[in-house]
This record gives structure tokens, sequence and C-alpha cells, in this order.
């Protein structure tokens, strides 16, 4: 995880600041779908929601992302970039998903895409 870097609005991330909050988010959000997984398991499948194609598990997905949607402004996110411990909201989604197998399943991401890379960052 420390050798992540990404580009944003010409910056470099650097995963080394980030770091402890990286391996949070994706040891959190995979500790949540066990969660999930153990109450299906204990309470029976849901029911999907009328007008909607996605499945209970991608809602989970989905779900689990929307609370890091937004829209920062230049100057706020470079100063989080030069002098955060967060990783931007979408790094913060993009990250734990695509290393996680159960998302790329759910979603029928391609081995080797974006969201499913072959080279995975296993949390626990």
């Amino acid at each position: 995880m420390g050798a992540y870097i990404a580009q944003v609005c010409h910056y470099a991330l650097n995963g080394i600041n980030t770091q402890g909050e990286n391996i949070a988010d994706n040891g959190g959000v995979k500790e949540a779908f066990n969660a999930y997984k153990k109450w299906v398991k204990e309470n029976g499948p849901e029911a999907g929601l009328p007008g909607l194609k996605y499945t209970p598990q991608q809602l989970f997905w989905i779900s689990a992302a929307n609370v890091w949607c937004g829209k920062s402004r230049p100057e706020t996110l470079k100063l989080s970039i030069l002098a955060g411990s967060h990783s931007p909201g979408r790094f913060r989604v993009i990250g734990p998903t695509s290393n996680t197998p159960e998302f790329a399943a759910e979603f029928n991401c391609p081995v080797g895409s974006p969201m499913n890379p072959v080279n995975k960052c296993t949390v626990w």
C-alpha cells in the first residue's frame, strides 16, 4: 500500500502519508461485507428495491461507496493531498472495491480491468 501513488489534480498522492487509513478502508469494507453475508445467512435473502436493477449485494457496495461521494474545490483537494492523512473520497472507494474479489464478482468486472486487477492488495 505504501507504493500506491495516484495523480490527482496534477499532484502525486503518496500512499505513505495515507497508508494507515488506506489499510483501515480496505479492512473495514471487507469486514462490513462479511457481516452483511452473515446477516443474510441468518435472516434469509433480502428483497430487491423496486425499480432498481441492482441485487442486494450490489446495493451493499453502492451504499458503502455512497458515503465518499462528494465534490471538492481544487484548492481544498490540493491541501488534502499535500497535508492530509486520508485519500480523497474517490480513492477511498476505488482502492477497497478494486481489491475485493466479491465486488468484482457482483458487478462482473473482467479480470485485469481497473476494478478487478490481477494483483490485489489483501488486508486481513
